[in-house]
């Protein structure tokens, strides 16, 4: 967002904004977004309500989800901003 020229207001919501823009940002489609939030969501319960919710199996998915999602936007910012890479 922030090399698009878009910065998003402190507060409880700006995570979800900031998953929300990548359909603009970076070319996301809805159904990688709503992944990257159920995502955003479960580490959320199991930070501030259950511990140890989350399995061997469901932290390794999340982390080659970020790894992609990681590869996605450095692929977009060589592609639009190749100066910030």
């Amino acid at each position: 967002m922030s090399a698009a020229g878009y910065r998003t207001a402190r507060g409880a919501d700006h995570h979800v904004r900031v998953i929300q823009s990548l359909e603009h940002t970076i070319g996301w489609d809805t159904k990688r977004i709503a992944r990257l939030d159920a995502y955003r969501k479960a580490r959320n319960v199991s930070s501030y309500e259950r511990s140890g919710d989350v399995t061997d199996a469901q932290a390794k998915e999340t982390q080659a989800f970020a790894r992609d999602l990681r590869r996605d936007v450095v692929a977009c910012l060589k592609e639009k901003h190749p100066d910030l890479v």
